[in-house]
């Protein structure tokens, strides 16, 4: 029976905190149960999934209470919030669509199974992976079936939508790419075990990990693999993209950040215990572990900024929205916490976005008057006409703390090619930068005298070296 209650007592079961300094808890709320459901944050909510068999709204400044519906079995699904509903799943085999401001019901659709990871909307659709073997589609609006296709085992991962195509791990070792119209099969790739990492789909790339203890980056198009990176442990994390680095946890203990283009570790963390699936905004990323400890890391080089303790382990991937982060824990309890300055908050949700491809979008490069920012395409101006830095060689970059080559640099996540060059335009105001187009990547004939570059960076405060 669904239960829709609003009420004013029930604030009083959140705790807050004035003035909470990064990794402080702002609020908590106890749902009763254990969490394993990543929350969803949207219109000023928080939306979270509960062993009990309820979905949770919370207010997602106070953590006071606003509805809760009850389903048949646990909620470990992940909500998705699209046009004003919330969809989710539960393991009393159903999907469930409700009214995000007022948990009311929809629809809902039977399967033959449990259903876990979280829904995939898109192009008035949604896609879930039901332990009947089946993955569905369904109509967004009514719930109404469209298609279905059968793997050779159930379970599995969440689906990703990237360019007409939908994409999942299976029990049955599998990843998949259908057509997201018809459900036509497109390829599979087979793994070494259970795939119930979900797939990040960003630039014609599939980046997913498998309980075989590696992660597979896979030519969205094709199938083919790209590379594979082995981890020390099964990995069950869904990866986080952000420019040329992936994030991803592995149940051997250790968070990796790994260069997109070829596989390699530019660094990693040993968190001694199992690493949920993680989150990465501004210049940070969140991560939850089974020892029940949330961190917070540089995400350029991993160092520990903070850390939460919780009572119990943490399966939730955290969620970051204006200054604050979001997650459940199996000690009953949503915590809300201080994010830290050098987070914009730009991942409300499990994998981030409406289709679940866990890719930060990358801003369009600059024009006309914009002016660099500390993140994002920033302005450089080196190969003005007789400066050394006209020669590629000279060009380099720092943080503060390392000095590295521009092939250093880009393979340590700190800028990502191609570059953009400017120019001065004598018809223009002073100071107008007039953008060309990319520059062929890191060959000396790029550099050319009377020409500045703007670059996508990474890294907040990187300065050029030149002699």
């Amino acid at each position: 029976m669904r239960t829709t209650t609003l009420t004013l007592l029930a604030i009083a079961m959140s705790t807050t905190v004035a003035q909470a300094a990064p990794g402080d808890v702002v609020w908590t709320y106890s749902v009763g149960s254990g969490i394993n459901s990543s929350p969803a944050v949207a219109g000023g909510y928080v939306f979270i999934g509960a062993v009990n068999g309820k979905l949770y709204c919370l207010d997602a400044a106070t953590g006071g209470f606003v509805w809760s519906y009850q389903t048949g079995g646990p909620v470990q699904s992940d909500p998705a919030i699209s046009g004003g509903r919330v969809y989710f799943c539960s393991n009393d085999d159903k999907v469930y669509c409700l009214d995000a401001a007022t948990g009311a019901f929809v629809w809902s659709y039977t399967t033959g199974h449990d259903v876990g990871g979280c829904p995939a909307i898109s192009g008035g659709r949604v896609y879930v992976v039901s332990m009947d073997k089946d993955i569905y589609c369904l109509n967004a609006a009514t719930g109404g079936f469209m298609w279905s296709y059968t793997t050779g085992r159930g379970g599995g991962s969440s689906v990703a939508v990237w360019s007409g195509r939908v994409y999942f791990g299976s029990g049955d070792s599998n990843v998949y790419c259908l057509n997201a119209t018809t459900g036509a099969f497109n390829w599979s790739y087979t793994t070494g075990s259970i795939v119930s990492s979900s797939p990040a789909v960003c630039d014609g790339y599939v980046t997913i990990g498998s309980s075989d203890g590696n992660v597979y980056r896979l030519n969205a198009y094709s199938g083919t693999p790209s590379w594979i990176r082995p981890t020390g442990g099964n990995v069950s994390s869904s990866p986080a993209l952000l420019g040329p680095r992936a994030y991803v946890g592995s149940n051997g203990g250790t968070l990796y950040c790994l260069n997109t283009a070829n596989g390699a570790v530019i660094w990693s963390y040993a968190a001694g215990s199992g690493v949920s699936s993680q989150s990465v905004s501004g210049e940070y990323v969140y991560f939850g572990c089974s020892d029940g400890k949330v961190r917070c890391a540089k995400a350029v080089d991993g160092t520990v900024v903070w850390t939460r303790n919780t009572g119990g382990y943490v399966d939730s991937a955290p969620a970051s929205v204006g200054g604050l982060v979001y997650f459940g824990s199996n000690d009953f309890n949503v915590y809300c916490v201080e994010a830290g300055a050098g987070d914009p908050g730009q991942w409300p949700k499990f994998r981030l976005d409406l289709p679940n491809n866990g890719c930060l979008p990358l801003p369009s490069p600059p024009s006309g008057m914009d002016i660099p920012v500390n993140i994002g395409w920033n302005l450089f101006g080196f190969g003005d006409e007789g400066s050394a830095a006209s020669d590629l060689a000279n060009v380099a970059f720092t943080d503060g703390l390392f000095v590295r080559t521009w092939d250093e640099a880009e393979t340590a996540g700190w800028i990502q090619d191609p570059a953009f060059y400017y120019y001065n335009e004598p018809s223009q105001p002073v100071g107008y930068r007039q953008l060309g187009t990319p520059v062929p990547p890191k060959d000396s004939d790029s550099i050319e005298p009377g020409r500045g570059y703007w670059l996508l960076v990474n890294v907040a405060g990187l300065t050029l070296v030149v002699p």
